[in-house]
């Protein structure tokens, strides 16, 4: 069960290969909306539009890491990918129109105990679907 993003170009510009994830978040569509009030008067008027993009999220386990220098370096090169656009693919469920926002840890990287996982780092990746 992997998440991956393919570009334009059907090269796999990401892909999470082993390291345990959780299902996607889609968050709800951006709505256009504004709100207009004017100088002495009551009340308001609410101008609503279409709906554009929403966001994307997952938590994603990284894991196996010799040292936490390799860690980090992982870390870096899965944020080179920031804004790259394509489809994202998790476990067979594809979202069109996509732009990879970052991976931000959400804990300090640790050493598994065991001595089986290496330096592992949980946190979230996060993408930016594009209405079309």
């Amino acid at each position: 069960m992997t998440i991956t993003l393919t570009d334009a170009n059907s090269v796999v510009k990401i892909d999470t290969g082993s390291h345990l994830h959780g299902s996607i978040k889609p968050g709800p569509y951006d709505a256009a909306r504004v709100t207009q009030r004017w100088f002495g008067t009551t009340g308001e008027v609410i101008f609503t539009g279409g709906l554009s993009g929403r966001d994307l999220t997952c938590w994603l386990q990284l894991t196996g890491y010799a040292s936490h220098d390799l860690l980090h370096a992982g870390i870096v090169t899965l944020n080179d990918e920031i804004n790259t656009a394509g489809t994202l693919d998790v476990d067979g469920l594809e979202f069109l129109n996509v732009v990879f926002n970052g991976f931000t840890p959400e804990e300090d990287p640790w050493l598994d105990g065991s001595g089986v996982n290496g330096w592992n780092c949980k946190g979230t990746l996060s993408f930016r679907q594009i209405k079309s």
